[in-house]
């Protein structure tokens, strides 16, 4: 991955996906290339303010146009003042403007059109990688793991949260045609190899800003199959 413009790459997915591990697994490679993950600040925020202990998930307290307001300013600052005295750096965000409207539902409708706009302006991932899960390999792993949502969260009320999930990101990544199908189903390091071969057949193009229309679904015959399994 030599030779070619910075990257600027997001991964999307339920929660239980693997997003976590997959970025890191990127940054790991893309280091020695300048890559960086930027600090997310807003959620631990959100947290100190509203999840005293393990009774409460701050969604439930914060309302979602609040929070979704938050990361937009959060992430246009990020990268307007980002900046690298060797160049511009590869760029890893776990979520993306998918995460937020999956995540936090719509803007208030009051300020939604300037919202909107600001969103507009934001550069596009390339590429988006998605990680395609059930829902109940989710909800295993999340158990698994020790996931503080599965004690704050009835199984039941875990189980139709990944399953809402999951339905909002089939919608949304419909709406985008810069998305890479991952199979997340895979082992770690098979989900990586997936990542590193979709970043390495890409064009060092950037497109400009503005809203995506329909995915032309690339990486769908890489290593692993990543076009993702059936749900």
């Amino acid at each position: 991955m030599t030779g070619r413009d910075p990257l600027l790459v997001a991964v999307e997915g339920v929660d239980g996906a693997g997003k976590t591990t997959l970025i890191r697994g990127l940054e790991t490679l893309l280091r020695p290339l300048r890559g960086s993950r930027p600090a997310r600040v807003t959620a631990d925020i959100f947290r100190a303010i509203a999840e005293p202990d393990d009774t409460v998930l701050y969604q439930a307290v914060v309302p979602g146009p609040v929070r979704r307001l938050a990361h937009l300013v959060e992430l246009s600052a990020q990268l307007h003042y980002r900046s690298d005295p060797g160049g511009p750096p590869d760029l890893l965000f776990e979520g993306w403007v998918q995460s937020w409207e999956v995540q936090c539902g719509p803007y208030g409708e009051q300020h939604r059109g300037w919202l909107e706009q600001l969103e507009d302006l934001l550069p596009r991932p390339d590429p988006l990688l998605w990680l395609r899960v059930p829902p109940a390999l989710a909800y295993e792993r999340m158990i698994a793991r020790g996931d503080r949502r599965t004690r704050v969260l009835t199984p039941a009320a875990l189980r139709a949260r990944l399953v809402e999930q999951a339905g909002g990101y089939e919608q949304v990544m419909a709406r985008a045609d810069n998305v890479v199908e991952l199979d997340g189903t895979q082992p770690p390091d098979k989900v990586l190899a997936q990542a590193v071969w979709a970043l390495e057949t890409l064009t060092p193009t950037r497109p400009g800003p503005g809203r995506p229309g329909r995915p032309g679904r690339p990486g769908a015959n890489g290593p692993g199959d990543a076009s993702g399994p059936a749900e």
